[in-house]
């Protein structure tokens, strides 16, 4: 009988009420001196989730702004609410290091719609195909000039179409195999942050050596909860020459669709 897989280190330890030391989970893969965006965003969605009285709302999206890189070091999370009501609020969050603001985050928290309001469906088409099977390859998200982070250990990922390198739109499912937070599981936002913020990455159709992609900004948008821990994401990277860039992500689970990403991108030759 063999011995289940050895579930990787949390990304965060809680250390008092407000910081939180960085474990090597959170590195990225540009630098093991900086944390990938997505585990950060999320440690932000965690305090706006739990700030005030919220019995029957919900986050509704998510913006995220990265002022800098974030480095690997202890982070201090404050939150507070710039608009109270009674059917949606709008609260703000921020991830400090060394005494520096590395990010910043304002959610829409809303209330639920009733049970009994009307499906809107729009475009979209229905049931999704289910998780495809494991292969040797399944959890490798290998990035050109990049190196082995500790959130590529964190993560495994499951191509339908494309990937790093393939030079086009990238589907993939993916999942976070540990915790937010030592000693609790992730609720579903914030799964879909840890995961949302790779869309650039898996999408990535240029060479990062030569051709700097990078963003600025992370926006998801959910009009229903994540169900489950694998999250669907088709997502595609968009460049104008003389302009900018963008990535957009469609998201979805094994019930179907249930919100995009929208990344701002920094799009500049390398010197």
């Amino acid at each position: 009988m063999t011995n289940p897989p050895t579930r990787p280190e949390p990304f965060y330890r809680q250390v008092d009420a407000h910081r939180f030391d960085s474990l090597p989970a959170t590195t990225g893969v540009w630098s093991p001196e900086h944390q990938h965006a997505g585990p950060p965003a999320a440690l932000l969605v965690r305090a706006m989730e739990e700030h005030g009285q919220h019995e029957g709302m919900r986050l509704a999206d998510v913006r995220s702004d990265i002022l800098g890189p974030v480095p690997v070091r202890p982070l201090d999370i404050s939150v507070s609410t710039l608009r109270s009501g009674r059917s949606m609020e709008l609260l703000e969050a921020s991830a400090s290091a060394d005494g520096r603001t590395v990010m910043t985050a304002r959610a829409w928290r809303i209330r639920r719609a009733p049970e009994d309001y009307p499906p809107l469906s729009g475009w979209r088409d229905g049931e999704v195909p289910a998780v495809p099977e494991a292969s040797g390859e399944s959890r490798a998200v290998v990035l050109t000039g990049g190196h082995e982070s500790g959130y590529q250990r964190s993560v495994e990922w499951r191509f339908v179409q494309g990937g790093p390198g393939s030079g086009g739109p990238a589907v993939a499912w993916g999942r976070q195999l540990n915790q937010l937070v030592e000693g609790e599981e992730p609720s579903p936002w914030q799964r879909t942050l840890v995961l949302a913020d790779s869309a650039g990455g898996i999408s990535l159709a240029v060479d990062p050596r030569v051709h700097r992609f990078i963003n600025c900004d992370l926006h998801v948008a959910l009009d229903r909860d994540m169900h489950g821990q694998w999250l669907r994401m088709s997502a595609q990277s968009l460049a104008t020459p003389g302009h900018g860039g963008i990535v957009h992500n469609a998201l979805a689970d094994s019930r179907g669709e249930l919100g995009y990403g929208l990344q701002a991108m920094v799009a500049q030759n390398m010197e």
